[in-house]
């Protein structure tokens, strides 16, 4: 029998801000450049976090700090994910 994944607990964006040290301000930019996703959003219209977006702003804000500006890092994600997809499509022919 196999045992269903347990289900990922959701950020508050309280959350999000403590663990990553970025005011309201930063993370609302981030989203709105489309660097970072809102999981979902509640009745009360309180924006939910996936858990992975920590570690993702963490290299954001690597990223920018080194010079980078959040279009060029916006850029750098945009065509990682797109080589990520072309070889996950390029497996998928393989098999």
């Amino acid at each position: 029998m196999s045992r269903r994944p347990e289900p990922v607990r959701l950020l508050k964006t309280k959350d999000v801000l403590d663990a990553t040290g970025i005011s309201h301000q930063v993370l609302y930019r981030y989203v709105t450049l489309g660097l970072i996703e809102e999981a979902k959003n509640t009745a009360g219209g309180q924006r939910l976090f996936h858990p992975r977006v920590i570690p993702l702003i963490e290299h954001i804000k690597g990223l920018n700090e080194t010079g980078y500006s959040l279009r060029d890092i916006k850029q750098i994600f945009f065509k990682s994910s797109r080589v990520e997809k072309a070889c996950h499509d390029e497996r998928r022919e393989e098999i």
